[in-house]
């Protein structure tokens, strides 16, 4: 004996069309959620950094202390002259201004 196939109206088709078509749309992620991740992310990034190089946690050694001495060393020789680049502006007769302008920032 055959199974009797189930006969579906165009309603019905078109029904569950219809139905497919709102959920798909419902469940695809909006433009709206995706800004609000990206931006709890930078926020949680920017809110890290901050307390791992910045914050004080008193005199006391702590367990961001070895990564906020390389930090400081880094950023100390990102901001100095080399030897050879202070040899050159000697050269140019640059580096007495650059001396007298860093003791002026100085003093105020």
């Amino acid at each position: 004996m055959a199974i009797p196939t189930p006969h579906r109206s165009p309603r019905t088709a078109y029904l569950e069309e219809k139905y497919k078509r709102r959920v798909v749309a419902a469940t695809q992620p909006k433009l709206r959620s995706r800004q609000l991740q990206l931006a709890s992310w930078a926020i949680s990034l920017s809110i890290t950094g901050y307390v791992v190089l910045f914050a004080d946690f008193g005199p006391q050694e702590h367990c961001f202390s070895s990564l906020r001495r390389w930090f400081d060393g880094k950023r100390r020789q990102f901001w100095s002259l080399s030897a050879q680049e202070q040899q050159d502006l000697k050269d140019q007769g640059r580096l007495t201004e650059l001396q007298n302008a860093s003791a002026s920032t100085q003093r105020t």
